[in-house]
């Protein structure tokens, strides 16, 4: 496994899962060997001036740009188009605002929330079981482990309404949406820094209240690399060039982490490179 070969971790709960990137211990042994006969510590990943170049995320866009809007089931187009927007809203509010991910400052998603998706969200994000637990909406980074390279953050893929009829024997909207997005991090104060790269899916489920207004739940998941493979972490900790393994270490053949299709059904501690 070459030192650009990083690790895939998935937690078993409802909604979360990460990533790790762990190069072997031996490695990381020779790498500070060298820095020690050299006197050079540096692990940049990135040219600073240009984060994304070399990587498929240098042909990705910015944003979560949102489709036409055209009726769904009996949902109007003026209906999906609120749809539309509200999932654009909570999508840059979890991935595009700095403090959400660096600094765990979730007020602009709370801010986005109402009723009764609010509630079950305030209610459990300190419940200890992973299927019920809301720590799955946001996306933080652990304080302190990272902090953004520029002010760009690139993104790749897509978002589309469906109707869908669930147990209940009533009609709701589903916002479908799968990205892959990437944050260029480095580590705070230190010339070590990388691509962190995040594969997005599910979607927003909206119910039609009484008075015709639209609640909003996310229901969506997440893998991320390289991170740490952590138990019972939910914020995620950057696994940067230098870092010696921490938690589960990764199983299996490496995967390339920008294949969204291969991040769908990860569940467990697996080896991601190229980032």
């Amino acid at each position: 496994m070459s030192p650009r070969t990083l690790a895939a971790s998935g937690a078993a709960s409802l909604l979360v899962l990460s990533l790790t990137a762990c190069a072997p211990f031996e490695e990381a042994v020779e790498r500070l060997a060298y820095g020690a006969i050299t006197g050079t510590f540096s692990y940049e990943e990135l040219d600073r001036d240009a984060p994304f170049a070399g990587s498929p995320a240098e042909d990705y866009g910015e944003g979560f740009p949102v489709p036409e809007a055209e009726p769904v089931g009996s949902f109007d187009a003026e209906q999906v188009a609120e749809a539309y927007d509200t999932t654009r809203a909570l999508l840059e509010a979890v991935y595009l605002n700095e403090e959400a991910v660096f600094d765990e400052n979730n007020s602009e998603l709370t801010g986005l929330l109402s009723g009764r998706p609010l509630e079950w969200y305030l209610d459990n994000l300190g419940n200890e079981d992973p299927e019920l637990s809301s720590r799955h909406v946001p996306f933080n980074l652990s304080p302190g482990t990272a902090e953004p390279v520029g002010d760009v953050v690139k993104v790749d893929g897509w978002m589309r309404a469906e109707a869908v009829t669930g147990e209940q024997p009533w009609e709701y909207l589903m916002v479908a949406t799968e990205y892959t997005i990437v944050h260029p991090i480095a580590r705070p104060g230190k010339p070590v820094s990388m691509r962190l790269v995040t594969s997005h899916f599910g979607g927003v489920e909206f119910y039609e209240l009484s008075d015709g207004s639209l609640e909003a739940w996310p229901t969506w998941w997440r893998t991320v690399g390289p991170a740490h493979c952590l138990e019972d972490q939910y914020t995620f900790t950057p696994a940067f060039p230098d870092d010696f393994p921490e938690g589960e270490h990764p199983r299996g053949r490496p995967r390339d982490a920008y294949d969204l299709e291969a991040s769908r059904d990860v569940d467990e501690c697996g080896a991601v490179e190229g980032t």
